[in-house]
């Protein structure tokens, strides 16, 4: 016999629930009015359940959009204007049966009713979500393949490769509209037209040696450089969208009253690191002594080079005899906590909280700081009253 024959051939009467009643003893005075029998539907709709928490809903409830990214190789995410998620299947131990049209008891009436109600789907899985952080890499990637390197090289990039409009990065890169504008600032990029670009990393120490040439030349001050005359000398030799673009993300207005409108200061931390950057990225070493030395030597007059410029850049081996340093970018690690974690201890086979803190920042939560997160993913021991962290699979 069919579904449709059982529903049809069965229908509960009033005398059938006053029957369920008696049986459960159970008074009809202390039960609401109306009753639901429940049936199965002739076929079940193709849905999915999703469970939000309570800033997504909220969003919802004010109107604003929530959106599922991610490509085929990518898991999925879901993005509020300023939050990211991931999505994850889980099971349950009871079947979860969807009724769209079921009354609730704060909605029935005075009148005893007796209402048929049709279950549309039996779910033994849902989705739920979790804070995370933004998938950043991609983001990167897309830029670094379009990236600016000279005029006289814009043709054959423009004929190549393919562009970026913000609202086309936000449809890829699996991140909140909040957090896709902050990484366009934190990565150094910039609008060419309508189009997001990121400067060739040798091109920019070019234009950067520009300004610094000039400034050094000229005698000013590194932190009362005069704008009007900088771009004045230097706009035939930099097009104006990246001169600007190089004087905002290395400088800011000076903070003297008399100078705020036309002179800037170099941000002394940028330069520095940067500069750090130009010295280390050619060679696979350097000693660390030596490079202390001349990274002094080549930071503009009255500017004092620190190692805190360079956490989350480079790792120094105190080990070695002598001392080494070399480059080492946070943002090309791995997104992914556990592949990042394993990728740091081939690197180095034990690190103490300083020196790993940095690398794995960027990975921690609200919820979940770097301490939580190191006592997850490692294991900790003590040596010669310091602590070090090492990779749970290690004997050592």
């Amino acid at each position: 016999m069919s579904q449709d024959s059982r529903t049809n051939d069965y229908v509960r009467t009033v005398e059938d629930v006053k029957k369920v009643i008696e049986h459960a003893k159970l008074s009809e005075d202390d039960l609401k009015p109306n009753v639901q029998p429940i049936y199965f539907g002739e076929q079940f709709e193709n849905y999915k359940l999703l469970e939000l928490d309570d800033d997504i809903l909220s969003d919802l409830k004010c109107g604003q959009t929530v959106v599922f990214k991610g490509d085929k190789n990518e898991t999925a995410v879901l993005c509020t204007k300023t939050k990211t998620y991931d999505v994850k299947e889980a099971e349950t131990s009871n079947a979860i049966l969807l009724l769209p049209n079921l009354t609730f008891p704060d909605e029935q009436s005075e009148e005893n009713e007796l209402i048929n109600r049709k279950i549309v789907g039996i779910f033994h899985t849902y989705f739920e979500v979790r804070p995370c952080k933004p998938r950043l890499k991609k983001l990167t990637h897309l830029l670094s393949k379009c990236s600016y390197k000279g005029s006289e090289c814009e043709s054959e990039i423009l004929e190549t490769c393919e562009m970026y409009t913000y609202e086309k990065l936000s449809a890829v890169v699996q991140a909140s509209d909040g957090e896709l504008k902050e990484a366009l600032k934190e990565i150094g990029a910039f609008q060419i037209n309508e189009y997001w670009r990121v400067l060739q990393f040798d091109y920019e120490a070019r234009v950067l040696s520009y300004l610094l040439n000039l400034i050094d030349e000229q005698s000013w001050p590194y932190n009362a450089v005069p704008m009007d005359e900088t771009i004045k000398i230097l706009s035939d030799l930099i097009p104006s969208v990246i001169l600007h673009h190089i004087i905002d993300k290395y400088s800011t207005w000076c903070l003297s009253t008399n100078l705020s409108e036309t002179h800037r200061s170099l941000i002394e931390d940028k330069v520095c690191r940067f500069l750090a950057i130009v010295l280390l990225r050619p060679c696979e070493k350097f000693n660390f002594f030596d490079f202390q030395r001349a990274w002094q030597g080549s930071v503009p007059e009255g500017m004092t080079t620190d190692l805190k410029q360079l956490e989350g850049t480079v790792l120094i081996d105190k080990s070695s005899h002598p001392q080494t340093i070399c480059y080492f970018n946070e943002q090309d690690l791995p997104d992914d906590i556990v592949e990042r974690i394993q990728y740091l201890f081939q690197i180095r086979e034990k690190w103490t909280f300083n020196e790993i803190r940095p690398f794995v920042e960027r990975l921690a939560t609200e919820k979940t700081n770097v301490n939580n997160l190191l006592a997850k993913h490692t294991r900790a021991t003590t040596f010669e009253g310091v602590r070090y962290y090492c990779s749970r699979h290690s004997s050592k």
